[in-house]
């Protein structure tokens, strides 16, 4: 839409996001070739979005403590949905935790607590070295 997240917000609230997170992902599904797609985590939400995403793709959960995610969001200067300095924290642990089982879900898991970059890429890099070698055998 050309418009940043704060304003698809603004103007169209979260359903209209969603929406828009739909049509996007079809978008993107509907091209050929392998890829590596990354997703807001608010993805989970929406049922239909979500089953999408897991029927089309090998999915990875990058999961991270609440401090860290935390850390993570203010530096991408995303401040949504955790507007409210004083109870941020306790708004971002409750969303991880009505999230968690839908992650759970994941094809695979990696854990970013505590690592540097490096190593989580690693890590990941690992995951989808298995997956292309489970795929082609």
């Amino acid at each position: 839409t050309g418009l940043s997240i704060a304003e698809v917000f603004s103007l169209y609230g979260q359903e209209g996001y969603r929406r828009l997170e739909l049509a996007a992902l079809e978008q993107v599904l509907a091209r050929t070739g392998p890829m590596i797609l990354a997703t807001a985590g608010g993805i989970v939400a929406e049922p239909v979005t979500f089953e999408l995403l897991r029927s089309s793709c090998f999915t990875v959960w990058v999961k991270a403590k609440p401090a860290e995610h935390m850390s993570r969001v203010r530096e991408q200067g995303d401040l949504r949905p955790m507007a409210d300095g004083k109870a941020a924290m306790a708004e971002l642990m409750t969303i991880l935790s009505s999230r968690e089982p839908l992650y759970a879900r994941a094809d695979a898991v990696v854990d970013t607590s505590k690592k540097d970059v490096e190593t989580s890429v690693s890590e990941l890099l690992a995951i989808i070295a298995m997956q292309t070698v489970a795929i082609s055998s």
